[in-house]
């Protein structure tokens, strides 16, 4: 009797997630420095426990006098790699050229995907994080941005809006992101804390395939201060 053949049976790799946050380092963070830096501690956690094949980068914005700054602080490491932020790594100055920082970083995300080969099969998500109103931007503007973002979302990228102790959906709604994918957090440590790890809940469950966008729930938005949304 012939022996029967072994069906093998291919399991399909998760796809693979590139996570962005762009974080405001302008003067005004200064108060807030320590509960932020925890926040994204707890942030980066969350992500590392997901087990998801997810890679994270972490960039810094600011201006002074020459211009706009951007620090790349982490370039698409894998979570599981992920240490703590340290304290002195995060020195909030400067001012806040808000639509110059994101368009920039998603240009350059775009450009990386695209030198590495992995435009497609690959998931985007961008979180932009500001504390106050853009004011200092040179090179781009608000409907250079909302274009950006239109563009990149009919390409299946995720934008969020976290605000931190501001309104956020008017200045949200000028760069296109949604009302649901738009946070204003308090600014006490926890609400800071549960805007970080609700958007890192999210964020594991987008890459997972759970969740079909980075949309905030009420309740999310609840748990994080947010004195604004509907």
């Amino acid at each position: 009797m012939a022996k029967k053949k072994k069906t093998e049976t291919k399991t399909e790799a998760p796809a693979r997630t590139l996570v962005t946050l762009l974080l405001d380092r302008s003067g005004s963070m200064q108060s807030v420095k320590a509960d932020t830096v925890g926040a994204i501690n707890a942030y980066r956690s969350r992500l590392k426990e997901s087990g998801g094949n997810i890679r994270y980068s972490q960039v810094h914005f600011d201006s002074d006098t020459n211009g706009m700054e951007l620090e790349k602080v982490i370039v698409a490491q894998p979570v599981s790699e992920l240490g703590e932020m340290a304290l002195e790594e995060f020195q909030p100055r400067g001012l806040t050229p808000l639509i110059d920082a994101a368009c920039t970083t998603i240009r350059a995300v775009a450009t990386s995907l695209k030198e590495a080969g992995k435009t497609e099969g690959t998931k985007v998500v961008i979180a932009i994080q500001t504390d106050g109103d853009e004011n200092t931007s040179r090179e781009n503007s608000w409907s250079d941005l909302k274009a950006l973002i239109a563009e990149k979302e009919a390409e299946g990228w995720e934008f969020v809006f976290m605000g931190a102790g501001i309104d956020a959906y008017a200045q949200g709604q000028r760069m296109g992101i949604r009302a649901s994918n738009t946070l204003s957090y308090g600014t006490d440590k926890e609400a800071t804390e549960a805007a970080f790890a609700e958007t890192a809940a999210n964020t594991a469950l987008f890459a997972s395939g759970a969740m079909r966008t980075m949309a905030y729930s009420d309740a999310q938005k609840k748990a994080a201060g947010d004195r604004f949304g509907k």
